[in-house]
Protein backbone atom coordinates (compact mmCIF):
# COMPACT_ATOMS: atom_id res chain seq x y z
CA UNK A 1 0.00 0.00 0.00
CA UNK A 2 1.51 3.20 -0.97
CA UNK A 3 2.63 5.84 1.48
CA UNK A 4 0.73 9.26 1.21
CA UNK A 5 2.28 12.25 2.85
CA UNK A 6 5.78 11.09 2.22
CA UNK A 7 7.26 14.59 2.61
CA UNK A 8 5.54 15.14 6.08
CA UNK A 9 6.78 12.06 7.42
CA UNK A 10 10.62 13.35 7.07
CA UNK A 11 9.39 15.62 9.53
CA UNK A 12 9.84 15.43 13.52
CA UNK A 13 6.68 14.02 15.19
CA UNK A 14 4.75 17.15 17.11
CA UNK A 15 6.49 20.15 15.02
CA UNK A 16 4.18 21.58 13.10
CA UNK A 17 4.65 22.85 9.38
CA UNK A 18 5.78 26.56 9.95
CA UNK A 19 3.27 28.58 7.90
CA UNK A 20 4.72 31.54 5.46
CA UNK A 21 3.02 34.45 4.63
CA UNK A 22 3.96 37.18 2.26
CA UNK A 23 3.38 40.99 3.15
CA UNK A 24 0.28 42.26 1.08
CA UNK A 25 2.14 45.37 -1.01
CA UNK A 26 -1.26 46.66 -1.74
CA UNK A 27 -1.88 47.21 2.08
CA UNK A 28 -0.53 50.54 3.59
CA UNK A 29 0.12 51.14 7.06
CA UNK A 30 -3.03 52.13 9.09
CA UNK A 31 -1.10 54.46 11.88
CA UNK A 32 -1.55 58.22 12.45
CA UNK A 33 1.27 60.18 11.36
CA UNK A 34 2.66 62.69 13.08
CA UNK A 35 1.32 65.32 11.17
CA UNK A 36 -2.38 63.58 11.91
CA UNK A 37 -1.44 63.82 15.87
CA UNK A 38 -0.21 67.17 15.99
CA UNK A 39 -3.69 68.33 14.15
CA UNK A 40 -5.78 66.26 16.54
CA UNK A 41 -4.03 67.90 19.65
CA UNK A 42 -4.41 71.36 18.18
CA UNK A 43 -8.38 70.55 17.69
CA UNK A 44 -8.87 69.18 21.06
CA UNK A 45 -7.06 72.23 22.27
CA UNK A 46 -8.91 74.92 20.53
CA UNK A 47 -12.33 73.03 22.12
CA UNK A 48 -10.88 73.28 25.39
CA UNK A 49 -9.97 76.74 25.03
CA UNK A 50 -12.92 77.95 24.14
CA UNK A 51 -14.81 75.71 26.95
CA UNK A 52 -12.28 77.48 29.38
CA UNK A 53 -13.23 80.68 28.09
CA UNK A 54 -17.05 79.72 28.82
CA UNK A 55 -16.55 78.28 32.13
CA UNK A 56 -14.68 81.89 33.22
CA UNK A 57 -17.51 83.31 31.86
CA UNK A 58 -20.25 81.83 34.15
CA UNK A 59 -18.36 81.61 36.81
CA UNK A 60 -17.93 85.56 36.92
CA UNK A 61 -21.67 85.62 36.30
CA UNK A 62 -22.60 83.28 38.96
CA UNK A 63 -19.59 85.16 41.57
CA UNK A 64 -21.62 88.71 40.60
CA UNK A 65 -25.02 87.58 41.16
CA UNK A 66 -24.00 86.18 44.23
CA UNK A 67 -22.74 88.97 45.22
CA UNK A 68 -25.42 91.06 44.30
CA UNK A 69 -28.01 88.96 46.57
CA UNK A 70 -25.35 89.27 49.69
CA UNK A 71 -25.91 93.16 48.92
CA UNK A 72 -29.44 93.32 48.33
CA UNK A 73 -29.53 91.01 51.86
CA UNK A 74 -27.70 94.04 53.56
CA UNK A 75 -29.92 96.58 52.47
CA UNK A 76 -33.17 94.92 52.98
CA UNK A 77 -31.63 94.12 56.97
CA UNK A 78 -30.59 97.70 57.01
CA UNK A 79 -33.72 98.87 55.93
CA UNK A 80 -36.08 96.78 58.54
CA UNK A 81 -34.06 97.32 60.78
CA UNK A 82 -34.75 101.45 60.67
CA UNK A 83 -38.41 100.65 60.23
CA UNK A 84 -38.57 99.38 63.71
CA UNK A 85 -36.88 101.99 65.53
CA UNK A 86 -39.06 104.68 66.87
CA UNK A 87 -40.04 107.66 64.51
CA UNK A 88 -39.18 110.10 67.14
CA UNK A 89 -35.17 108.34 67.17
CA UNK A 90 -35.44 108.41 63.04
CA UNK A 91 -36.06 112.32 63.02
CA UNK A 92 -33.54 112.56 65.47
CA UNK A 93 -31.05 110.43 63.90
CA UNK A 94 -31.38 112.18 60.05
CA UNK A 95 -28.77 112.55 58.12
CA UNK A 96 -26.17 110.09 56.81
CA UNK A 97 -24.11 107.55 58.32
CA UNK A 98 -21.84 104.36 56.76
CA UNK A 99 -20.28 101.26 58.38
CA UNK A 100 -18.90 98.35 56.56
CA UNK A 101 -20.29 95.06 56.66
CA UNK A 102 -18.21 91.73 55.87
CA UNK A 103 -20.48 88.63 54.47
CA UNK A 104 -19.45 85.18 52.61
CA UNK A 105 -15.32 86.83 52.68
CA UNK A 106 -15.99 90.48 51.11
CA UNK A 107 -16.55 93.92 52.31
CA UNK A 108 -19.33 95.83 51.59
CA UNK A 109 -19.81 99.68 52.07
CA UNK A 110 -23.81 100.13 53.78
CA UNK A 111 -24.57 104.00 53.58
CA UNK A 112 -27.97 105.00 55.00
CA UNK A 113 -29.53 108.28 54.27
CA UNK A 114 -32.70 109.78 56.97
CA UNK A 115 -34.49 113.22 55.31
CA UNK A 116 -37.13 114.30 57.49
CA UNK A 117 -39.93 115.49 54.57
CA UNK A 118 -43.42 116.66 53.66
CA UNK A 119 -46.09 113.53 53.88
CA UNK A 120 -46.81 114.54 49.84
CA UNK A 121 -42.85 114.46 48.51
CA UNK A 122 -41.90 111.53 46.46
CA UNK A 123 -39.46 110.10 46.94
CA UNK A 124 -36.80 111.75 44.82
CA UNK A 125 -37.55 114.95 46.74
CA UNK A 126 -37.87 116.20 49.91
CA UNK A 127 -39.50 119.71 51.41
CA UNK A 128 -38.95 120.53 54.98
CA UNK A 129 -42.72 120.11 56.67
CA UNK A 130 -43.35 123.22 58.38
CA UNK A 131 -43.26 123.66 62.44
CA UNK A 132 -45.71 120.72 64.08
CA UNK A 133 -47.30 119.63 60.49
CA UNK A 134 -47.20 115.97 59.52
CA UNK A 135 -43.92 114.46 58.44
CA UNK A 136 -42.12 111.31 56.77
CA UNK A 137 -38.56 110.25 56.82
CA UNK A 138 -37.18 109.13 53.97
CA UNK A 139 -34.42 105.98 54.63
CA UNK A 140 -32.26 105.14 51.53
CA UNK A 141 -29.82 102.56 52.32
CA UNK A 142 -27.10 102.64 49.95
CA UNK A 143 -24.66 99.18 50.01
CA UNK A 144 -21.38 99.33 47.88
CA UNK A 145 -18.69 96.68 47.13
CA UNK A 146 -15.62 96.66 44.87
CA UNK A 147 -16.57 93.26 42.16
CA UNK A 148 -13.35 92.12 39.82
CA UNK A 149 -12.32 96.52 40.15
CA UNK A 150 -15.70 97.45 39.20
CA UNK A 151 -17.51 99.24 42.00
CA UNK A 152 -20.99 97.64 42.50
CA UNK A 153 -24.19 99.67 44.02
CA UNK A 154 -27.08 98.39 45.66
CA UNK A 155 -29.75 101.11 46.48
CA UNK A 156 -33.68 100.91 48.44
CA UNK A 157 -35.71 103.56 49.22
CA UNK A 158 -38.60 104.21 51.38
CA UNK A 159 -40.68 106.82 53.01
CA UNK A 160 -42.04 106.12 56.34
CA UNK A 161 -44.69 107.76 58.50
CA UNK A 162 -45.56 108.94 61.74
CA UNK A 163 -48.44 106.82 62.23
CA UNK A 164 -48.94 107.85 66.08
CA UNK A 165 -49.73 111.21 64.78
CA UNK A 166 -51.92 110.50 61.76
CA UNK A 167 -55.90 109.48 61.74
CA UNK A 168 -56.83 106.87 59.17
CA UNK A 169 -59.42 109.11 56.96
CA UNK A 170 -60.32 109.73 53.20
CA UNK A 171 -57.81 113.01 53.72
CA UNK A 172 -55.35 112.76 56.17
CA UNK A 173 -53.90 109.27 55.44
CA UNK A 174 -50.67 109.40 53.63
CA UNK A 175 -51.49 105.94 51.42
CA UNK A 176 -48.04 103.96 50.51
CA UNK A 177 -46.26 106.27 53.15
CA UNK A 178 -45.78 109.13 50.12
CA UNK A 179 -49.33 110.69 50.75
CA UNK A 180 -52.99 110.30 49.14
CA UNK A 181 -56.49 110.07 49.90
CA UNK A 182 -57.13 106.56 49.46
CA UNK A 183 -56.90 103.93 46.51
CA UNK A 184 -59.89 101.85 45.00
CA UNK A 185 -57.61 100.71 41.68
CA UNK A 186 -60.17 99.62 39.16
CA UNK A 187 -57.39 98.97 36.27
CA UNK A 188 -53.68 99.55 36.08
CA UNK A 189 -51.21 99.27 32.85
CA UNK A 190 -47.59 100.13 32.62
CA UNK A 191 -46.21 100.66 29.31
CA UNK A 192 -43.16 102.14 28.17
CA UNK A 193 -41.31 104.59 25.20
CA UNK A 194 -39.57 103.83 23.72
CA UNK A 195 -40.25 100.16 24.07
CA UNK A 196 -37.19 98.74 22.00
CA UNK A 197 -33.59 100.32 22.16
CA UNK A 198 -30.20 99.14 20.83
CA UNK A 199 -27.61 99.25 23.76
CA UNK A 200 -23.61 100.20 22.85
CA UNK A 201 -21.02 97.94 23.73
CA UNK A 202 -20.91 99.23 27.45
CA UNK A 203 -24.49 98.04 27.79
CA UNK A 204 -25.82 101.39 27.86
CA UNK A 205 -29.02 102.13 25.74
CA UNK A 206 -29.47 104.89 22.90
CA UNK A 207 -31.64 106.27 24.67
CA UNK A 208 -33.36 107.47 28.31
CA UNK A 209 -37.01 105.22 28.58
CA UNK A 210 -40.07 107.11 30.10
CA UNK A 211 -42.05 104.55 31.97
CA UNK A 212 -45.84 105.14 32.51
CA UNK A 213 -48.45 103.83 34.64
CA UNK A 214 -52.17 104.51 33.50
CA UNK A 215 -54.92 103.49 36.37
CA UNK A 216 -58.25 104.18 37.21
CA UNK A 217 -59.07 105.18 40.94
CA UNK A 218 -55.71 106.10 42.05
CA UNK A 219 -54.95 109.40 43.97
CA UNK A 220 -52.15 111.73 41.75
CA UNK A 221 -50.38 112.07 45.34
CA UNK A 222 -50.13 107.62 45.97
CA UNK A 223 -46.64 106.71 46.61
CA UNK A 224 -45.81 103.98 43.53
CA UNK A 225 -41.80 102.75 43.38
CA UNK A 226 -40.78 101.32 40.06
CA UNK A 227 -38.17 98.78 40.13
CA UNK A 228 -35.63 96.92 37.98
CA UNK A 229 -32.55 95.22 38.17
CA UNK A 230 -30.00 95.47 35.29
CA UNK A 231 -25.82 94.50 35.27
CA UNK A 232 -25.41 97.44 38.08
CA UNK A 233 -27.88 96.00 40.50
CA UNK A 234 -31.27 96.54 41.44
CA UNK A 235 -32.88 100.32 41.51
CA UNK A 236 -35.72 102.30 42.46
CA UNK A 237 -37.71 105.33 41.55
CA UNK A 238 -40.67 106.94 42.20
CA UNK A 239 -43.40 107.60 39.56
CA UNK A 240 -44.91 111.04 40.06
CA UNK A 241 -48.92 111.15 39.32
CA UNK A 242 -50.30 113.63 36.71
CA UNK A 243 -53.18 115.33 38.04
CA UNK A 244 -56.15 115.12 35.58
CA UNK A 245 -54.47 112.77 32.91
CA UNK A 246 -54.65 109.41 35.23
CA UNK A 247 -51.11 108.41 34.88
CA UNK A 248 -47.96 107.91 36.71
CA UNK A 249 -44.81 108.68 34.73
CA UNK A 250 -41.18 108.50 35.67
CA UNK A 251 -38.41 109.26 33.12
CA UNK A 252 -35.17 107.19 33.46
CA UNK A 253 -32.21 108.40 32.04
CA UNK A 254 -30.12 105.89 29.73
CA UNK A 255 -26.57 106.60 31.86
CA UNK A 256 -29.30 104.96 34.67
CA UNK A 257 -29.50 101.11 32.76
CA UNK A 258 -26.89 98.86 31.65
CA UNK A 259 -27.80 96.04 30.09
CA UNK A 260 -25.16 93.90 27.59
CA UNK A 261 -26.14 91.61 25.52
CA UNK A 262 -25.35 89.19 22.35
CA UNK A 263 -26.26 89.45 18.93
CA UNK A 264 -29.71 87.39 20.04
CA UNK A 265 -30.61 90.41 21.93
CA UNK A 266 -32.81 90.38 25.23
CA UNK A 267 -35.02 91.68 27.80
CA UNK A 268 -35.36 94.35 30.74
CA UNK A 269 -38.01 93.83 33.00
CA UNK A 270 -39.78 97.15 35.12
CA UNK A 271 -42.55 96.62 37.81
CA UNK A 272 -44.58 98.98 39.45
CA UNK A 273 -45.78 98.17 43.05
CA UNK A 274 -49.37 99.86 43.40
CA UNK A 275 -50.09 100.77 46.81
CA UNK A 276 -53.42 98.77 48.28
CA UNK A 277 -53.51 96.82 45.10
CA UNK A 278 -52.50 92.92 44.62
CA UNK A 279 -52.30 93.78 41.00
CA UNK A 280 -48.48 94.54 40.08
CA UNK A 281 -48.16 95.56 36.43
CA UNK A 282 -44.65 94.92 34.96
CA UNK A 283 -43.42 95.64 31.14
CA UNK A 284 -40.29 94.57 29.71
CA UNK A 285 -37.92 96.57 27.51
CA UNK A 286 -36.50 94.79 24.85
CA UNK A 287 -32.96 95.43 23.85
CA UNK A 288 -31.97 94.65 20.24
CA UNK A 289 -28.48 92.49 20.30
CA UNK A 290 -25.30 93.96 19.02
CA UNK A 291 -24.80 94.26 15.24
CA UNK A 292 -22.69 91.56 13.40
CA UNK A 293 -21.67 90.26 10.05
CA UNK A 294 -23.54 86.82 10.71
CA UNK A 295 -21.04 85.06 8.36
CA UNK A 296 -17.69 85.95 5.92
CA UNK A 297 -18.09 88.48 3.39
CA UNK A 298 -16.88 87.68 -0.31
CA UNK A 299 -15.78 89.36 -3.41
CA UNK A 300 -16.75 87.44 -6.57
CA UNK A 301 -16.48 88.13 -10.49
CA UNK A 302 -18.77 86.04 -12.83
CA UNK A 303 -17.02 83.04 -14.04
CA UNK A 304 -14.41 82.70 -11.62
CA UNK A 305 -14.18 81.61 -8.04
CA UNK A 306 -15.08 83.60 -5.00
CA UNK A 307 -12.78 85.94 -3.42
CA UNK A 308 -11.16 86.56 -6.55
CA UNK A 309 -10.60 89.47 -8.75
CA UNK A 310 -9.46 89.12 -12.21
CA UNK A 311 -7.20 91.84 -13.94
CA UNK A 312 -5.80 92.98 -16.88
CA UNK A 313 -2.01 91.68 -16.43
CA UNK A 314 -0.60 95.16 -17.73
CA UNK A 315 -2.22 97.31 -15.96
CA UNK A 316 -3.34 95.39 -12.78
CA UNK A 317 -6.39 97.01 -13.51
CA UNK A 318 -9.91 95.27 -12.91
CA UNK A 319 -10.74 92.82 -15.96
CA UNK A 320 -14.55 92.66 -15.08
CA UNK A 321 -16.66 93.98 -12.29
CA UNK A 322 -16.41 92.94 -8.64
CA UNK A 323 -18.94 92.18 -6.69
CA UNK A 324 -18.98 92.55 -2.69
CA UNK A 325 -21.32 90.66 -0.74
CA UNK A 326 -22.01 90.69 3.55
CA UNK A 327 -24.49 89.53 5.32
CA UNK A 328 -25.57 91.44 8.65
CA UNK A 329 -27.54 91.04 11.33
CA UNK A 330 -29.82 93.84 13.82
CA UNK A 331 -28.82 96.21 11.40
CA UNK A 332 -31.26 98.33 9.07
CA UNK A 333 -31.15 99.40 5.48
CA UNK A 334 -30.61 102.67 6.44
CA UNK A 335 -27.42 102.09 8.54
CA UNK A 336 -23.97 101.62 6.88
CA UNK A 337 -21.58 99.05 5.64
CA UNK A 338 -18.35 99.67 3.82
CA UNK A 339 -15.40 98.05 2.66
CA UNK A 340 -11.75 99.42 2.12
CA UNK A 341 -9.24 98.52 -0.35
CA UNK A 342 -5.86 99.85 -1.51
CA UNK A 343 -6.00 101.21 -5.16
CA UNK A 344 -2.71 101.91 -6.08
CA UNK A 345 -1.29 104.11 -4.09
CA UNK A 346 -4.38 104.98 -2.63
CA UNK A 347 -6.96 103.78 -0.52
CA UNK A 348 -10.71 103.63 -1.96
CA UNK A 349 -13.68 102.55 -0.13
CA UNK A 350 -17.22 100.87 -1.52
CA UNK A 351 -20.69 101.69 -0.02
CA UNK A 352 -22.68 98.44 0.28
CA UNK A 353 -26.55 99.07 0.07
CA UNK A 354 -29.28 96.76 1.06
CA UNK A 355 -32.93 96.48 0.58
CA UNK A 356 -33.60 94.87 3.76
CA UNK A 357 -30.71 95.22 6.45
CA UNK A 358 -29.12 91.68 6.31
CA UNK A 359 -28.30 91.39 2.68
CA UNK A 360 -25.45 93.91 1.72
CA UNK A 361 -23.39 94.39 -1.92
CA UNK A 362 -21.44 96.84 -4.06
CA UNK A 363 -19.65 96.78 -7.17
CA UNK A 364 -16.18 97.49 -7.72
CA UNK A 365 -16.37 98.24 -11.58
CA UNK A 366 -14.10 97.65 -14.27
CA UNK A 367 -10.95 99.32 -14.79
CA UNK A 368 -10.43 99.92 -11.20
CA UNK A 369 -6.95 100.36 -10.06
CA UNK A 370 -5.76 97.53 -7.26
CA UNK A 371 -2.32 97.26 -5.19
CA UNK A 372 0.76 97.80 -7.32
CA UNK A 373 2.38 94.39 -6.08
CA UNK A 374 1.35 90.93 -5.04
CA UNK A 375 -0.88 88.71 -6.31
CA UNK A 376 -3.63 89.20 -3.78
CA UNK A 377 -5.74 92.49 -2.40
CA UNK A 378 -6.83 93.37 1.24
CA UNK A 379 -10.30 93.89 1.94
CA UNK A 380 -11.76 95.39 5.05
CA UNK A 381 -15.28 95.34 6.06
CA UNK A 382 -16.92 97.51 8.40
CA UNK A 383 -20.57 98.00 9.99
CA UNK A 384 -21.96 101.17 11.47
CA UNK A 385 -25.11 101.33 13.31
CA UNK A 386 -26.16 104.81 13.13
CA UNK A 387 -28.64 104.40 16.21
CA UNK A 388 -26.21 103.58 19.31
CA UNK A 389 -22.72 104.09 16.85
CA UNK A 390 -21.89 100.15 17.15
CA UNK A 391 -19.82 98.66 14.90
CA UNK A 392 -17.90 95.74 14.07
CA UNK A 393 -15.43 94.55 10.85
CA UNK A 394 -14.24 91.88 9.48
CA UNK A 395 -11.49 91.73 6.38
CA UNK A 396 -10.94 88.94 3.29
CA UNK A 397 -8.15 88.27 0.95
CA UNK A 398 -9.13 88.55 -2.97
CA UNK A 399 -6.88 86.54 -5.36
CA UNK A 400 -6.05 88.52 -8.24
CA UNK A 401 -6.35 86.51 -11.33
Amino acid sequence: MPILGNEMSTLPLGRPRARHTRANPGCADTGLSLIEVIAAIALISIGLFALLGELAANIRQQSLEKSQATALHIANGALEATRSQAYSSLVSAAGTSSKTVTMNGRDFTETRSLSVCSPTDSPNTCTPPSSGAVSTVHAVVDVTWDFQGEQRTVRIARSLVDNGTLSVSSTTNPLGSCGGSGTTLVSGHLSLSPSSVTVDTAGQPSSSVTVTLTETGLSNATCVPLTWSDDNGSHQVSLTGDSGSGSFQAAIPKTSIKKVVSTSGGTLAFTATVPGSQAIPSVSLAIVGAPAFSGNCSVSVAGLALNAISLVPLTRNTLLPATLSCATVNLSRTDTVVATYQSGTTTKTATLTSSNGTSWTATIPSGTGMVKTGSSESITFQLTRAGDSSTASQSLTATLA
